[in-house]
């Protein structure tokens, strides 16, 4: 039997949504960065508004492109302070897509293929409505790369 080898991951696509376990998926992220020298390129998707309203109109509801507008401002608040998080030395690309999050995730990933891994939280809202579980799974089950799943523990986010 062979010894067993490293894995180097040079470019990883991590998916964020503000949750706990995209955080933990985020600080794997950054130690494979570290030790390779690999580039991370952050994700956000967001829901496409317009197609959502179009679908399941609702009278008198907030006027979309007003909500579309919103929802990015906050996408690109979470990629713009996580960037900041990330030491500098650690090359960063950031991307909002619009759709459903695993679909977006595996087309982002298919559409840039030379991506060695796909690091995605377990499950968790994020502040920008990406719910992870069943996206995570999707993930799994459907990317041509290789997917890391990351759980933060359930008292992650807790104080005391």
């Amino acid at each position: 039997m062979s010894e067993l080898e490293e894995l180097h991951l040079h470019r990883v696509l991590v998916a964020i949504d503000g949750s706990e376990s995209a955080e933990l998926a985020l600080r794997a992220a950054v130690t494979v960065a570290r030790q390779d020298h690999a580039a991370i390129t952050l994700l956000v998707v967001i829901p496409d508004v317009f197609a959502q309203i179009t679908r399941w109109p609702v009278p008198g509801s907030t006027d979309p492109a007003a909500l579309q507008d919103q929802v990015e401002r906050e996408a690109a608040e979470l990629l713009r302070t996580t960037v900041e998080r990330i030491p500098d030395d650690i090359p960063v690309t950031t991307v909002i897509r619009r759709g459903n999050a695993g679909r977006e995730i595996c087309a982002q990933a298919k559409e840039h293929g030379d991506y060695d891994g796909i690091l995605i939280g377990a499950r968790g809202l994020g502040r920008v409505g990406a719910l992870l579980g069943s996206v995570s799974s999707y993930v799994l089950h459907n990317a041509g790369t290789p997917v890391f799943v990351a759980r933060a523990r359930p008292d992650a986010g807790a104080t005391g």
